[in-house]
């Protein structure tokens, strides 16, 4: 009978610790819409924003570090290898554009094991670089369903003067 309670109690041990691990999910990235919007003072000016998924442990250490400065330096290698996706605002051109969801750039970045989406504005004036989201022309946003609570579709930033401003509320 002692050998028996120990096999029951083992076996239900190791359920239990299964059943916990179960509990931990995998991050499950999303395509998401992305909304970008220019503030009524940056209407008619020039501004480019560069929308890239990258992997977490490959690329975001680099994205979070680079000089967002030196990222928008004509011929910057950098960004031109980049895969990215590039909006362009300006005198001619809507204050409002949106990367859809099926556009095939998130294709890409998905099955590359991106995790993230990191935005990056050309703004006019003087900005000092500064690591991840403590610079203001930089946005590095999750693509996990979780993060936003499962029910959001469509990511809202807001490019204002001072930098880029998420208007999605995130999952608490």
């Amino acid at each position: 009978m002692n050998s028996s309670y120990r096999l029951r109690f083992v076996l239900g041990l190791a359920g239990l610790i299964f059943a916990l691990g179960g509990c931990a999910s995998a991050p499950a990235p999303k395509a998401y819409g992305v909304k970008i919007t220019l503030d009524t003072p940056l209407v008619g000016t020039s501004v480019q924003i560069d929308l890239v998924g990258v992997n977490e442990l490959a690329d975001l250490p680099k994205w979070q570090n680079y000089s967002v400065t030196d990222y928008w330096q004509p011929n910057n290698s950098f960004r031109r290898d980049a895969r990215k996706y590039t909006m362009q605002f300006g005198r001619d051109t809507a204050n409002t554009q949106t990367l859809l969801s099926s556009d095939p750039h998130w294709a890409e970045w998905l099955r590359t094991g991106a995790l993230q989406l990191v935005i990056v504005a050309d703004l006019p004036g003087t900005q000092t670089d500064q690591a991840g989201n403590a610079d203001p022309r930089r946005l590095i946003l999750p693509l996990d369903k979780a993060a936003w609570g499962g029910k959001v579709d469509t990511l809202e930033i807001l490019v204002q003067e001072s930098g880029l401003r998420l208007m999605t509320p995130r999952k608490p």
